[in-house]
């Protein structure tokens, strides 16, 4: 911008320079005429430049396009004024104002060009009876534009010729003159887009004044050595360099300023051109009557074109008066719908000052309120305490004219109590129709309560009211940043699953009810109980040392201990603790993992109690992890066999059967003790691998020893299912399969079963009964320590009760202490079952369990598990010292092994 105001300034002194040699060289020529004409075009040089740069500069296509064009305008008035002056300095008639054809023909181009321009001008969309009145008015223009043309061209065309030695100089004047008039009417009548209207005014009154100097040739006819361009093109040039310059700051100008510009809502120029041509028709009617008749005919046409002007003026008023009644009817109608939504509305609406006084207040803010009035309603009164402070950070954000802001806050009502409000409110301080601040309020009081309850259900467990995972997981990562004595204790009750199998999910809900509730009321205020999922429950204990978490696991046992009513039972309940402490080295979730680890260690201590998290138990879970691995290919690697216990009958001792056990010989390890991986097998489900490869070498085996020794071969193969094995939907076809594959017989085979395995019946159950469909029997072991019932030898199909060697090691104690052992014994004697004794450990044991009723035993007394040629030993050795029908008893009855 700054260089086009510096090429400004040159142009205008150029231009000075122009007028004072046009004044200095009046009276005569002083110096060469070539001097007068250097200034034209480099006016024009640098005119062209300014037009270049303002196109270079615009936002749009065609606003670019038609500063182009008056650059193209300029170089074709350069490139005619060097052929004038050459005419006029080295002619043939030098000195002279008398103009070529070639130079008529560039300035002509120059004008005709501009016409182009100018009708290229955007016009915007128009109606048709918009484009009707710019008609008519364009038409008045043009008239009188051709009544003044007329006038010149009757008055001034003889000498304009003589002096320029053609016609066409009065035709390009012409041209001009319509080309001037053209542009005013077009900025005045029809817009010009985005383009500066102010730019295009100067623009066009430069234009005119270009066409008047033409005209003025006539009076340098009397000095050839002057040319009336070297006075009007740089005063042009200039011209339109102001109005380039001024378009060029209007490109910088906002939109919004561009469009807040005021513009009068009517056209002067039709006006200004019927008056322009009154005065020529006045000034022209003199002695010619043709001139007169001429000047009169075109008034009456301008009068014809106004009175049709008017006439359409008139009818659009008329147009315009029915649509506003129109509009003030819809408006009418308008305003009593809104008069009646506001008296109806369930939505309060208030209008206030700056200072909260309210100035209106619909009719349902005034029930809500119970005034009367709006000036008795005192808004920040009804605010609940704890929510002025939201109303003054909204008050702050409303500072600004026009800005809105919504909260959510209670209102006192009436009767006392306290309602949810969402209000929206707008400053319209500003506005002189309203002059306040908009507040609209929705009471949301049923939506918060039904919010309130689905944040509560999302964050508690529905069941028994607790924390759910989600908030206890919340709650733990706060606590950890928030204090350093902290402990969580992670419960699992043990055993849950069977009583939820067994008496039904609304016993178990129950259960966890009342086990919740019982928690609940063991811990403090600001401690967290939760229910984790299932039979799971975690307790934060914030600010807890390490004897207070002790004393609160201690009284979670003692707590759980005590009978619990569900549903009408009365259960007992037991549950392994996990206690892990936070370290500055641990997170939310490495605390929960460490105590779900305590709790596991609990549980394999033998359940119902508590253990503490301690390094040691990460390197068990390590350890735990790799012999999951090592255990996961041992079959693969040939490193499992399977050692059988014999069996035996009382009191002779003979092999009545065996039980297959397995063994882990690791290369590294040596023998692993089946407590430490039958554990991991089960919790990794490798128990179904294995037990299956069990299975099938001891049928083999088993077939191999009838093939082998005959009669005298173990008629008995008994094989441990587990609870996973049995839940197995593949597990009966298992078997059927190696019965088939090996060619035993299936009543030669006992599946050894737990009863905790099939107490909660279902699926475990149905594969007991397809088992014994089959022929296989069934055997149930460790009986008298699971969840003994009567009710389970009437459901499950059992051949065999093989007695626990807990209740074995009574037998010769007190009555008491072999109560159970001799119940045992005459239930299996009453149901005609086959009862075993397991762990038979002395001689005094077996005598006793003889004279309780037992007949067959099991157990180290008798021999520890052996491979399978030592028992092919004894079965052969039994057979060479037996009669027939007389079996001899093993060595093993009177020493053991």
């Amino acid at each position: 911008m700054a260089l086009d105001v510096r090429l400004l300034r040159w142009t205008a002194g150029l231009s000075v320079i122009s007028v004072a040699w046009v004044v200095a060289q009046w009276p005569g020529p002083i110096v060469h005429p070539a001097l007068g004409w250097l200034p034209v075009p480099a006016a024009l040089v640098l005119g062209t430049i300014v037009m270049l740069r303002t196109a270079r500069s615009a936002p749009d296509r065609r606003s670019g396009r038609f500063w182009r064009h008056l650059g193209i305008i300029l170089i074709l008035i350069m490139a005619a004024v060097v052929s004038s002056a050459y005419e006029s300095l080295l002619g043939p008639d030098a000195p002279t104002q008398r103009s070529s054809g070639r130079t008529m023909v560039l300035y002509l181009s120059a004008v005709v060009v501009l016409v182009y321009a100018l009708l290229r001008l955007p016009m915007g969309r128009r109606s048709s009876r918009a484009l009707l009145t710019f008609g008519l008015d364009m038409a008045v223009v043009l008239a009188a534009a051709m009544l003044v043309a007329w006038y010149f061209a009757a008055r001034a065309s003889v000498s304009l010729t003589s002096v320029t030695g053609t016609s066409w100089t009065l035709f390009g004047v012409l041209l001009m003159l319509f080309a001037s008039m053209f542009a005013l009417a077009k900025v005045a009548l029809a817009g010009i887009g985005t383009l500066d209207r102010r730019a295009l005014w100067i623009m066009g009154g430069t234009l005119l004044v270009a066409a008047l100097s033409g005209a003025a040739a006539p009076l340098l006819v009397s000095r050839p050595y002057l040319n009336d361009c070297q006075l009007s093109i740089p005063l042009s040039v200039v011209g339109l360099m102001l109005a380039a310059i001024r378009q060029r700051r209007a490109f910088t100008e906002p939109a919004v300023t561009r469009a807040k510009r005021r513009t009068r809502p009517f056209s002067l120029v039709p006006y200004a051109a019927i008056v322009a041509a009154d005065a020529f028709v006045l000034a022209g009617i003199g002695d010619r009557p043709r001139d007169t008749r001429i000047l009169v005919g075109g008034s009456v046409l301008l009068t014809l074109l106004v009175v049709v002007r008017q006439l359409v003026s008139l009818y659009d008023n008329s147009h315009l008066l029915v649509q506003v009644d129109a509009s003030m009817l819809e408006l009418r109608r308008h305003e009593r719908r809104f008069r009646s939504l506001v008296q109806h509305a369930s939505d309060m609406f208030a209008i206030c000052d700056a200072t909260y006084h309210v100035t209106f207040a619909s009719p349902s803010l005034l029930r809500f309120t119970g005034e009367r009035s709006a000036a008795a309603i005192d808004l920040r009164g009804m605010v609940h305490p704890d929510d002025l402070e939201l109303l003054r950070e909204a008050t702050m954000r409303l500072a600004t004219p026009g800005s809105n802001t919504t909260l959510q806050v209670r209102l006192r009502h009436p009767d006392s109590t306290w309602r949810w409000f969402e209000v929206v409110t707008t400053n319209l301080l500003h506005d002189p129709s309203v002059r306040g601040v908009v507040a609209n309020a929705r009471d949301i009081t049923e939506s918060r309560r039904y919010q309130d309850q689905l944040t509560y259900q999302a964050s508690h467990d529905g069941l028994t009211g607790l924390a759910n995972r989600a908030l206890f997981n919340a709650k733990t990562a706060e606590a950890v940043y928030a204090t350093t004595d902290l402990a969580l204790a992670l419960i699992d009750l043990d055993d849950f699953k069977a009583i939820n199998d067994r008496l039904g999910h609304a016993v178990g809900d129950a259960l966890l009810v009342e086990v919740g509730e019982r928690l609940r009321n063991t811990v403090s205020t600001g401690d967290v109980v939760a229910r984790l999922g299932g039979d799971e429950f975690a307790v934060l204990l914030p600010d807890a040392d390490r004897n207070r978490s002790a004393a609160i696991a201690e009284a979670f046992i003692d707590a759980l201990s005590a009978p619990v009513r569900a549903a009408g039972y009365e259960l007992l309940v037991q549950a392994s603790i996990g206690v892990a402490r936070h370290t500055p080295d641990c997170d939310a979730s490495d605390l929960l993992r460490r105590a779900d680890m305590a709790m596991y260690a609990a549980k394999e201590l033998g359940k119902s109690r508590w253990v503490e998290y301690g390094p040691e138990l990460d390197a068990h879970a390590v350890e735990h992890a790799q012999l999951a691995a090592e255990l996961s290919q041992a079959l693969d690697r040939d490193e499992l066999t399977v050692v059988y216990q014999p069996i035996v009958g009382l009191p002779a001792g003979e092999i009545r059967g065996v039980e297959a056990l397995v063994r882990w010989n690791h290369p590294t390890r040596g023998m692993v003790s089946p407590a430490q991986f039958i554990p991991v097998a089960e919790r990794t489900g490798l128990i179904v691998q294995i037990g299956a490869w069990v299975l099938r070498q001891a049928c083999r085996q088993a077939a191999q020893w009838t093939t082998d020794l005959g009669e005298a071969a173990p008629w008995k193969i008994s094989v441990n299912a587990s609870a996973r094995q049995l839940l197995e939907p593949t597990f009966v076809n298992t078997v059927e399969s190696v019965l088939r594959e090996t060619s035993l017989p299936p009543d030669r085979l006992n599946i050894e079963i737990t009863e905790t395995a099939v107490f909660g019946g279902g699926r475990a159950l149905d594969t007991v009964k397809s088992l014994h469909a089959l022929g296989v029997k069934i055997a149930l072991d460790d009986f008298g320590t699971g969840h003994s019932s009567l009710g389970l030898l009437r459901t499950c199909p059992v051949d065999v009760l093989k007695v626990d060697k807990s209740f074995v090691d009574g037998v010769t104690g007190t009555v008491e202490q072999e109560a159970i052992a001799t119940s045992i014994s005459e239930i299996a004697q009453a149901l005609r079952l086959e009862a075993v004794a397991e762990g038979v450990e002395t001689p005094a044991q077996a005598a006793r369990l003889l004279e309780l009723g037992y007949h067959l035993a099991q157990g180290f007394h008798f021999s520890r598990p052996r491979p399978p040629a030592e028992i092919a030993e004894l079965c052969g050795s039994e057979r060479g010292h037996r009669g027939v029908g007389k079996p001899r008893p093993l060595p093993l009855l009177t020493g053991g092994e």
